[in-house]
């Protein structure tokens, strides 16, 4: 579900897993970090700054975690773009359509428990709940 696509970036609402409420991925066709232009970078720090004001106006976020792992593609044997995951992080409850949301690993690298699916942060949102949230985030969204 596309948040915005721009000359070199798009934000994607990541739908397929909301277990940090307003994670998106911010992408472009760029192979190489080191290729990304002055003017990539700017636009990037409007997106992400912009995501985050709308997590913390819209569900109380508190802080972010912004990464950029490029491994898979190698390991697939795809062919490599720059993308980022967005992943609001939440120190205190979120109630969203009468579902109590608790970031049980907040103020940790959430990697660490990826793996484990009895250690994993669950994503307890059903497909349509996952729309409304993308709907929430669109709508609040400011750049075009």
């Amino acid at each position: 579900m596309q948040l915005y696509k721009g000359k070199t970036w798009e934000v994607v609402f990541g739908e397929w897993s909301q277990e940090f409420i307003g994670y998106s991925i911010i992408s472009c066709n760029t192979e190489n970090l080191s290729d990304l232009t002055s003017d990539d970078w700017a636009e990037l720090g409007k997106l992400e700054k912009e995501l985050e004001r709308v997590c913390k106006k819209i569900f109380g976020a508190t802080m972010f975690n912004f990464s950029c792992l490029m491994n898979n593609a190698y390991r697939d044997n795809e062919k490599p773009h720059v993308h980022f995951h967005f992943m609001p992080r939440y120190k205190n409850e979120v109630n969203l359509f009468n579902k109590k949301y608790i970031d049980k690993h907040f103020g940790y690298n959430f990697w660490k428990w990826d793996l484990n699916k009895f250690k994993r942060q669950k994503d307890i949102f059903t497909k349509k709940e996952k729309q409304e949230i993308f709907k929430m985030i669109k709508n609040e969204y400011k750049i075009n």
